[in-house]
């Protein structure tokens, strides 16, 4: 296979992940972009906080799809995370990237 398609094919794929992702309506993903954007909004820039802390700070209910909103904001470079060891194992810390 020749650089010319590999970069033809990789290409495509990335227009195409770019199309879905623009135009996805479904409820709960729209759902999960407005938890992201509300972290953006109030979470503080310097200060390293947990899982935990993110969820009590924009009143969300269930620390795990605020862990999966982090996750995916730390992928997309949004925000910072660091592996500590906690009391009772390894913690994840967010921050906000300036």
């Amino acid at each position: 296979m020749s650089t010319l398609v590999r970069n033809a094919t990789g290409s495509r794929l990335s227009a195409l992940h770019e199309l879905t992702e623009r135009a996805c309506n479904d409820p709960h993903r729209m759902r999960a972009r407005k938890t992201e954007a509300m972290i953006i909004a109030i979470m503080p820039q310097r200060a390293w906080l947990s899982c935990t802390a993110v969820s009590r700070l924009i009143g969300a209910a269930d620390d795990r799809k605020t862990r999966a909103r982090l996750d995916r904001l730390a992928r997309d470079g949004k925000v910072e995370r660091k592996r500590e060891q906690g009391t009772h194992g390894a913690v994840y810390l967010f921050r906000r990237l300036s």
